[in-house]
């Protein structure tokens, strides 16, 4: 076990550094600290992978003045990194900063140091002395003929004294270089003059690979003697892959522990099991436990929640045992059970650009990531999402308290395929599914109605705009090819088939239903071959769709006033590779309608080749960039997340195998117990609901046990999993 050194202890905001305090990881941030969203987005993304505290820098006085809002949307620390500029240190502590990286001997005269000391003084903000071999005071290199540990540690001792003469011990120090040797000196020196905190750095380490190997060997030198009480890798890279790699090196040297890592729905009240309750007492119990393990109490959704299931969207509780419903990875998935209890707290309700807005609990992850911003022309300029993904991004399961707008947010695409050759329809024998077959079924399901007496449709209307006389034509051809013969109408600009056929109607009804508002496609429809569902898509733009120029630029959409046909065209939209949007648009004394909308470049094309339409020319939307589209899933921007307040029931589904389902817009894991933020399986987990417990081993049911059972039953499944794994420890060791 390796011997700390006993440095004294600081505390930055509600972390504490040297003593006996955990061993922390540092980073900072490499965006514009002028702009906020993207810098919060990197911070959290920096939360989510484990950092302790970050920095950012602070070259101005915007930026300064930008903290305090920075400050107060993050959970860790936050330390300003001030050059020179005194008046910048004095914002940055009025902004409310945890602490401060500066040199007090290079930010003026001892009345400036003594300004910022008082007001740090008054904030119980420590102040960090961040030595740099490549930017040492020139007399010291003249002195020590170039960068020198000997020159660093001359340097650092003449910062700490003005500190001190300030009657300001509140301080760690830096001691940085490239070269790991100069700096594994300097520390060794350093360490034994004084005992404030030492933060641990390689500066400019490099590339991953380079930069990884030169931290490790620096900072895991230093460690393993016991010097050390905060580090920061320096990389070329992603900040959140430098907190990866100062983590492992901790817990390379057995700095780092996992413990217990605990997670909650945060204000599940007033159930038929108590969770807030259950939450603290399931803490309590294991708050005290060293070994590295996951437990998780449930997150849900609110009633009314529409989730896509074979037969298409329905709200979350009325999926019941044994339905189906769409997965993350576009695959249908059998629900093995669903829970409910009471809640009262707040939900998120996130909205995906294009998209209704979704709500659940804060804790339960949704398949996403984040979207950096470029500032152009003093505006935010978010990067096209095929760009980020290009670039290598990958979507995680993150909790959705964690989403901000800008990050995208991903939707799957159907997988699942099935072709049907021919329909059986009473009186009308067999049907061939051909093309013919769903140009029908476009034309009725966009403008088709029944009518007859006694309810019985013995009457079909189909309506065209007077021009499309090659619709209606080919609509006449359709129905003789069934033996039955049409007449056409023509009124007020409108062109309208009629044909007489019971058989007709009954079949068309008892397939695709009869009022306009509840019209929607079996559940095979959705998996037919692309060349079938090409032919129902035409059908329905013909029928009811507009491709064309709307104020100088191509637009494209499809309406109806069925919600439930309109996710299913929209999925058939996805299926065939256009990027398409859904959402909704009101009119005042009409049914709400169902607005598919394609706008960008890209999918406007696809769009058109689809319809059989020439390349669209001429004036195309700007493509901002906001939605991206593969085989496999539909990327979306957020555009906004808030908190909303919620009393009611809430839902959760358990979904054989890849434990998630999706809404219109997104993915969502099962719960945190059966997938935390970071798609790792919680280790022991409880779910809540009438009176009764359901706990979790690693995402799998295992007991069900009374309500006031519950914690004892999670005590005794904690310690048989300790005891199964440190068994496995120890066998695989024995093997070695």
């Amino acid at each position: 076990m390796i011997a700390r050194r006993k440095s004294r202890q600081i505390q930055l905001g509600k972390v504490k550094v040297g003593g006996d305090a955990p061993l922390t990881v540092q980073s900072m941030t490499k965006t514009d600290t002028r702009d906020v969203e993207a810098t919060l987005l990197q911070i959290w993304s920096l939360e989510a992978a484990g950092c302790d505290i970050v920095r950012c820098a602070v070259p101005v006085r915007e930026a300064a003045e930008k903290l305090g809002e920075i400050r107060r949307q993050i959970r860790i620390p936050l330390v300003a990194d001030i050059h020179f500029n005194y008046k910048l240190a004095l914002i940055a502590l009025e902004q409310g900063v945890d602490g401060l990286r500066l040199n007090p001997g290079n930010i003026g005269g001892k009345k400036f140091v003594r300004e910022v000391v008082s007001a740090a003084k008054a904030r119980k903000v420590p102040i960090r002395i961040g030595v740099n071999a490549g930017s040492l005071e020139k007399d010291l290199l003249a002195k020590y003929g170039g960068p020198s540990a000997e020159g660093m540690v001359e340097s650092a001792l003449r910062h700490i004294r003005i500190l001190e003469e300030c009657d300001y011990p509140e301080m760690k120090v830096s001691l940085k270089a490239s070269d790991p040797a100069m700096m594994i000196e300097a520390y060794r020196m350093l360490a034994h003059k004084v005992d404030y905190p030492l933060h641990l750095g390689v500066t400019e380490a490099g590339t991953p690979g380079v930069g990884t190997i030169k931290s490790a060997v620096g900072l895991g030198a230093l460690l393993s003697e016991g010097i050390g009480d905060t580090i920061r890798v320096s990389l070329s890279a992603d900040p959140v892959e430098e907190v990866r790699v100062g983590v492992d090196i901790l817990k390379s040297l057995g700095l780092r522990k996992g413990g217990l890592t605990f997670v909650a729905c945060p204000s599940c009240g007033r159930a038929d099991v108590d969770l807030v309750k259950l939450a603290r007492e399931v803490e309590d119990e294991f708050k005290g436990l060293n070994d590295e393990i996951h437990i998780a109490v449930m997150g849900c959704l609110p009633e009314g929640q529409q989730i896509l299931t074979r037969e298409g969207p329905r709200p979350i509780e009325a999926v019941a045992e044994g339905d189906e419903v769409l997965t993350h990875d576009g695959s249908l998935r059998r629900v093995r059970r669903g829970t409910r209890h009471a809640y009262r707290g707040e939900l998120v309700e996130v909205h995906p650009t294009g998209f209704e807005p979704f709500r659940l609990t804060p804790n339960h992850p949704v398949l996403a990531f984040p979207r950096d911003a470029r500032r152009k022309a003093g505006r935010d300029h978010r990067l096209h999402i095929a760009t980020v993904l290009a670039a290598g991004a990958e979507p995680r399961w993150v909790g959705a308290g964690a989403l901000r707008p800008g990050w995208v947010v991903v939707s799957p695409v159907p997988q699942e395929k099935e072709d049907r050759a021919t329909l059986e329809a009473d009186g009308l024998g067999e049907i061939p599914v051909d093309d013919d077959f769903m140009t029908l079924a476009g034309y009725y399901l966009a403008e088709g109605t029944l009518s007859g007496k006694g309810g019985k449709p013995y009457q079909q209307f189909f309506y065209f705009h007077e021009h499309h006389t090659r619709y209606v034509e080919r609509l006449q051809a359709i129905f003789a090819g069934l033996g039955l013969r049409a007449s056409v109408q023509r009124r007020r600009h409108t062109a309208e088939v009629i044909t007489h056929s019971l058989a007709l109607g009954r079949t068309l009804e008892g397939l695709f239903g009869q009022r306009a508002e509840r019209k929607r496609l079996p559940e095979w429809m959705e998996r037919l071959p692309r060349d079938k569902q090409r032919a129902l898509v035409r059908a329905l733009w013909e029928g009811g769709g507009h491709l064309g120029r709307v104020r100088g630029s191509w637009r494209a959409a499809y309406s109806t006033c069925s919600w439930a046909l309109a996710v299913q065209v929209h999925q058939i939209l996805l299926r065939l590779g256009v990027a398409a949007f859904l959402h909704h648009r009101d009119q005042s004394g009409r049914q709400r309608n169902w607005v598919i909308s394609v706008t960008s470049q890209p999918a406007l094309s696809c769009l058109a080749r689809v319809l059989g339409r020439d390349p669209l020319a001429g004036a195309t939307r700007r493509d901002t960039g906001q939605v991206a589209l593969d085989e496999r899933a539909l990327y979306v921007g957020v555009r906004t997340v808030r908190r909303v307040p919620y009393e009611g029931h809430v839902h959760n589904l358990e979904v054989d195998g890849v434990h998630s389902f999706a809404v219109p817009g997104a993915a969502v894991h099962n719960c945190e117990v059966n997938g935390p933020g970071e798609a790792r399986a919680a280790d022991i987990g409880v779910a809540g609901g009438k009176g009764i417990g359901l706990i979790f081993k690693n995402g799998e049911v295992i007991r069900k046990v009374p309500e006031s059972e519950i914690v004892t039953a999670m005590r005794e499944e904690v310690e048989k999993f300790l005891a199964e794994r440190r068994a496995a420890t120890a066998a695989a060791a024995t093997l070695d």
